[in-house]
């Protein structure tokens, strides 16, 4: 095949620093406040019926981004889409769905530090990350953020639709690459019980996982038994429709960089109260975003 896959780099694929903690605290403090001031004091009972949710953090903690200056594995980015975890093998159940009424107060995100020069290693120079997804991706500035999806037409065919019901400000990330950033949000996000946080990117993110395993290599992929296990158990679905004989498949022409068909045709979903059908369901891979929800 001429094309090179977006999802395998080596042959192609306002922020404040608090965490989710102190956001909800910060929130806890005003409620206690404002109750003060009514002549309500809050119970010991009261207080703990408070319910916190960091969906995705167990993601965070136990898995690192690929890309960066570690060549053990194959470096994988994504881009152009709105997605969110489905599954994964570091928590039960589906991932990013809302378990309660409340508010998403933070979010996070998990960033490789992305190479701006070419490294030798092992005697292989290998190219610059930074500049090369510029040229497959259009900029060099990596963006996102956060977005609240509502199921709609669960019984019909064709991919699952999505309504897009709010969204939090847009993030240029590049300052943050090497680290886990957390965001707090100034205006946090209203969700309601079954809803879905996913995570948008207008341009790029070095934020994915993906197993060695399933690596792509000259001869195909490094373990098929083994990576087609962690496809059982890590999934995500993403704001696309199979697109030509590459469907869902993404990766850019060897000789002219042009991008194949469904990566030319990939959207995110980023106007509010608009349906986008997600038929691109992808294995062994992790976005690695975490939202804070807290409810009472």
């Amino acid at each position: 095949m001429r094309y090179l896959t977006v999802f395998q780099y080596s042959m192609l694929r306002s922020p404040l620093r608090q965490d989710g903690a102190t956001a909800a605290r910060i929130s806890l403090l005003l409620i206690g406040l404002a109750a003060l001031f009514a002549g309500v004091v809050s119970t010991p009972a009261q207080a703990a019926s408070t319910k916190r949710a960091d969906l995705g953090a167990k993601n965070l903690e136990s898995l690192k981004p690929n890309c960066g200056r570690d060549f053990t594995r194959q470096c994988t980015v994504e881009g152009k889409m709105t997605g969110f975890q489905s599954l994964s093998g570091k928590t039960a159940g589906r991932n990013f769905v809302v378990p309660f009424d409340g508010k998403v107060v933070a979010w996070a995100i998990s960033l490789a530090d992305v190479t701006r020069r070419d490294v030798e290693y092992n005697g292989q120079t290998q190219p610059a990350q930074l500049p090369t997804f510029g040229l497959y991706f259009g900029t060099t500035t990596s963006q996102a953020r956060i977005a609240v999806l509502r199921q709609v037409e669960k019984k019909k065919k064709g991919g699952p639709r999505y309504k897009m019901v709010r969204q939090s400000p847009l993030i240029t990330l590049n300052p943050y690459f090497g680290t886990t950033a957390h965001f707090a949000l100034e205006q946090p996000l209203n969700v309601i019980k079954g809803q879905i946080v996913a995570l948008t990117t207008p341009t790029w993110i070095p934020a994915i996982w993906k197993p060695r395993a399933c690596d792509n290599l000259d001869y195909g992929i490094r373990d098929p038994d083994q990576c087609e296990r962690f496809a059982a158990k890590y999934t995500w679905r993403a704001s696309r429709v199979p697109q030509g004989k590459d469907e869902c498949e993404l990766g850019v022409d060897r000789e002219t960089l042009e991008p194949n068909e469904p990566l030319a045709k990939s959207r995110p979903q980023q106007i509010v109260d608009s349906i986008k059908r997600y038929r691109c369901y992808y294995g062994a891979n992790v976005l690695l975003y975490s939202a804070t929800v807290v409810g009472k």
